[in-house]
């Protein structure tokens, strides 16, 4: 394998990304063994790309965390795109904020602990953002991906290497409740989901026996999760795309499951609530032209399904949480917090808080 130099990924990068993507917790050691390096040299390449924005890992939103999510879109006045989309991307329940082509040509992603503060993004707070002409939302019903995917570095043999044993539920960690220690945690992940458990208790202000077991116990009960990003225009996959379909004669789960098959697929999920379209998939893509072949492949299997839409990707702006460049690395941080109220609080000089 190729020696990183100062600009841009090799081989050796891609296989330590690839690795990450399957295990965002595996330690350098365990990395090590798997890509036949030392694991001074997977913690320095790692801590290269990390610095340059390429990559990063962060605390995600595990199965069992109740959340609910969104689609929102707009179409901007002439010249106002990237301003409303830096103005979205601000809020920390936005997750993700893209610029694309089309009538509508923002769409974010949107995630809330409950179906009222949604809601009030929804319906209050995203609307009134200057420089919108028309809103449309849906809201999502079922994620088939958005955590995980490939960048093909690994053999199968590296891939059980550094896959992380299945987890097994004990009754303490079902019957847990996330609480506000839990969100700290999970905020604290958000910046940097590799810290070591004594870096993350100086952060909280807990002994680091006490984030230990609480971590055990998140992980375990499926209320924390983690997820590796990276800059996918470094490898070669220069073209993003959002899809709009209509699913029939088939059953919407079926299809989502199919896609996330797919390498191209980023994101997948079940949506209701805007029109005739019940999947919205986002995929990355070498070149746009192999979106056709992805299109008649899919087809080729269900009949049934629609394309209704289909924007390109002009500039990523939010990717869970980092704020990107126009090379889409990542430059700043504002971490997804699915607790934060709507609307900024205000403390008068009672001390009270007001929205």
């Amino acid at each position: 394998m190729g020696v990183a130099g100062t600009d841009g990924v090799d081989e050796l990068d891609i296989a330590l990304l690839d690795a990450l993507h399957v295990n965002p917790q595996v330690s350098f050691e365990e990395l090590g063994k798997a890509l036949d390096i030392s694991p001074v040299t997977a913690g320095r390449r790692w801590r290269r790309l990390v610095s340059t924005g390429r990559a990063w890992v962060s605390s995600a939103i595990g199965p069992r965390l109740p959340a609910r999510a969104a689609l929102f879109e707009a179409e901007c006045q002439p010249g106002a795109a990237q301003q409303v989309a830096a103005e979205f991307a601000a809020r920390p329940q936005v997750f993700s904020v893209n610029i694309t082509t089309g009538t509508d040509n923002i769409y974010a992603l949107l995630v809330a602990v409950d179906q009222p503060l949604l809601s009030e993004l929804i319906v209050d707070v995203l609307p009134a953002v200057p420089g919108l002409l028309r809103v449309q939302s849906s809201l999502i019903t079922g994620l088939f991906s958005g955590t995980r995917w490939r960048l093909g570095g690994l053999s199968s043999g590296q891939l059980r290497a550094v896959a992380p044993e299945p987890a097994t539920v004990a009754l303490e960690a079902q019957a847990h409740e996330f609480d506000e220690f839990d969100r700290e945690l999970f905020l604290a992940l958000q910046r940097d989901g590799r810290l070591s458990c004594r870096d993350l208790a100086a952060v909280v202000g807990q002994s680091e026996p006490v984030v230990r077991r609480r971590l055990g116990l998140l992980t375990r009960s499926g209320l924390l999760a983690f997820r590796t990003d990276f800059a996918r225009v470094e490898a070669g996959w220069l073209a993003g795309v959002a899809v709009k379909l209509r699913v029939s004669g088939s059953p919407v789960e079926a299809v989502g499951r199919t896609l996330v098959q797919y390498p191209e697929t980023r994101f997948c999920v079940a949506t209701v609530g805007s029109g005739a379209a019940n999947l919205f998939v986002t995929m990355q893509l070498h070149e746009l032209s192999a979106l056709d072949v992805v299109i008649r492949r899919l087809l080729a299997e269900y009949p049934g399904v629609a394309v209704l839409d289909t924007r390109v990707v002009l500039r990523s702006v939010k990717s869970w949480g980092r704020l990107l460049g126009p090379d889409g690395h990542a430059e700043e941080i504002v971490p997804v917090d699915l607790w934060a109220p709507a609307r900024p609080q205000r403390v008068d000089m009672a001390g009270r808080k007001n929205s």
